[in-house]
């Protein structure tokens, strides 16, 4: 993440450099000194994670040595070993492990009920090569948490998985905090004029997305419909208002939102074996065409048990999180071996930025033979009055209120000109066809939401249910009871209504074991010529270039 804090650091650079007072990060006057000299340097900020008080329950110098990862060596367990801790953590769920590592290494965490100690648990870790502390919450603040309980630890095992060469390892220590977590905090960071938010409960995805001071209001208007717009006069264009502080996310479901989604389709052949019974079709959702997916997420799964949080960093003008995904197809609490890896900062220009890293560590077998699959990299989930979809192609532009679900039904246009045979299709527009990096779903007026994603293999915009009317009381059933109440339930926000407009700028790659994958996009509340502004400014920036390589990372073949 080293590339994301200097890119910050540079952002809070430039705010001071904006500020006349601060004069000693103004370009040096020719006349009054020598060009020799340089502008002086601003020391980068220090983006770790706070600190805490640890209690050390662990200590070694015993240097452990790994031979290289096979998949024999993985079956047989040889190079597995272990830290025996057996100490009582009682309620501290925060933990620290001091080490030395030039391997990437995976392990479990594993305790059990102080007061049952039939209820045992195994956490899976991942830990980089190179690192020297890692730091996570265990498995008790959530919706489905599998360690809500006071727990013995009893030990801590670690497996090299490099192909490459022997690895060298030493655990010096493991300690604990009582730092805890409110799953119903709500995170939120603003430059004053957008405000972005989210919540540990949703595992850290956008959930909360605002502009400031443009009198934007969510209205009926005169025919019944539920409208957004900015510049409201609320005594004259709207027959009652909804909301003064507009949440342009849709929030009805663990899978809306923005966040990302990632797909493999493995197998048992690939040692994909997750709990469920798929002789009953209440273990799981039969969507996408009734497979079962190997899809971690950010924000939940399909039975509304949410992810683990493993750790963050919150401050005023940032956000980093680091999460261990859930398996969205399930009804039986089934978490991801990933982590997602998000920070959301703001760019000079005003953009909401947001740098997504995701490395899967379910050392599943055979995963290069594996069809390759299309990333939500993110999924995004506008509210449905932005319901004109805009885009900017090399056949011309894009403006239209009629997409419709993407449901394998209905047939994607994969640029201006496709033809299809039926009244109902989406967009999968095919990057070779795209103008911009970027677009968005408006009112009509052309107000609304911007995503900008450059080198995405293909933009997928589509809409579902589609009706702006407040009447219709089935396009606009309230969220699930137990996440949200309304108090009135007269009138149901846009943001929690079934409703959506849905943006994806997908990667067509394969997951990789291990591998980590990396990229930006950068999300703007305005209309499409701000848009355009703000956007052209990231141009210059080279953001995602790398994704242009497609014999690294994630392979695209």
């Amino acid at each position: 993440m080293n590339e994301l804090f200097k890119k910050i650091a540079s952002f809070a650079l430039v705010l001071v450099c904006s500020l006349s007072t601060f004069v000693s990060c103004v370009q040096p006057d020719s006349e009054s000194q020598p060009e020799s000299e340089s502008v002086p340097s601003v020391e980068e900020p220090n983006y770790t994670a706070d600190t805490y008080e640890f209690t050390t329950i662990f200590e070694d110098d015993e240097v452990w040595t790994f031979p290289k990862y096979t998949e024999y060596l993985k079956h047989e367990g040889e190079n597995i070993r272990h830290a025996e801790v057996h100490y009582q953590i009682k309620d501290k769920n925060y933990l620290k492990i001091e080490l030395e590592t030039d391997v990437d290494l995976v392990g479990f965490i594993n305790y059990e009920n102080i007061e049952d100690n039939t209820q045992k648990n195994s956490e899976k870790f991942f830990i980089k090569a190179g690192s020297e502390k890692f730091t996570t919450f265990l498995d008790a603040f959530r919706r489905g948490a599998q360690g809500a309980y006071k727990k013995k630890l009893t030990n801590i095992s670690f497996q090299s998985v490099d192909e490459t060469k022997e690895g060298r390892v030493i655990v010096k220590s493991v300690g604990v905090s009582d730092r805890t977590i409110d799953t119903y905090e709500d995170w939120r960071i603003s430059n004053g004029d957008t405000v972005i938010g989210t919540s540990p409960f949703y595992g850290g995805c956008i959930t909360y997305l605002e502009k400031l001071d443009q009198d934007v209001y969510e209205y009926m208007d005169f025919d019944g419909n539920i409208q957004i717009d900015r510049y409201i006069d609320p005594d004259y264009d709207a027959s009652e208002i909804v909301s003064d502080s507009v949440n342009l996310v849709n929030i009805y479901d663990l899978g809306r939102e923005i966040q990302p989604s990632y797909y493999s389709r493995v197998t048992e052949e690939n040692e994909y074996k997750p709990n469920y019974d798929p002789e009953d079709t209440d273990s799981y959702y039969q969507g996408l065409g009734g497979g079962v997916l190997y899809n971690p997420i950010q924000c939940g799964d399909f039975g509304g048990h949410t992810p683990q949080i493993i750790d963050y960093v919150w401050k005023e003008n940032y956000l980093y999180i680091i999460m261990k995904a859930q398996e969205w197809f399930f009804y039986t609490n089934i978490q991801a071996n990933g982590y997602i890896e998000v920070t959301y900062y703001f760019d000079e220009g005003g953009s909401v930025m947001v740098d997504n890293v995701y490395t899967d560590f379910s050392c599943f077998v055979g995963e290069w033979n594996v069809a390759l699959n299309s990333q939500e990299t993110p999924a995004t989930y506008f509210v449905y009055p932005l319901n004109h979809f805009y885009c900017e192609t090399k056949q011309g532009v894009i403006f239209d209120p009629n997409t419709a679900e993407q449901n394998g039904i209905n047939q994607a246009k994969r640029s201006l000109k496709s033809t299809v045979t039926s009244a109902n299709y989406f967009y999968g527009i095919d990057a070779k066809y795209m103008k911009t990096s970027w677009c968005a779903f408006t009112n009509a007026n052309k107000f609304g939401v911007g995503i900008y994603m450059p080198n995405a293999d293909e933009y997928v915009a589509s809409r579902g249910r589609k009706s702006l009317n407040y009447f219709g009381e089935k396009m606009n059933r309230d969220y699930h009871k137990d996440f949200f109440t309304f108090a009135d339930g007269q009138i149901t926000p846009s943001y929690a209504a079934m409703n959506y407009s849905y943006i994806n700028p997908s990667l067509h790659r394969k997951m990789v074991d291990f591998v980590p994958l990396e990229y930006t996009y950068a999300l703007y509340i305005g209309d499409i010529d701000e848009m355009s502004v703000v956007f052209d400014g990231l141009e210059g920036k080279n953001i995602n270039e790398h994704l242009k390589d497609t014999t690294k990372g994630w392979p695209a073949k």
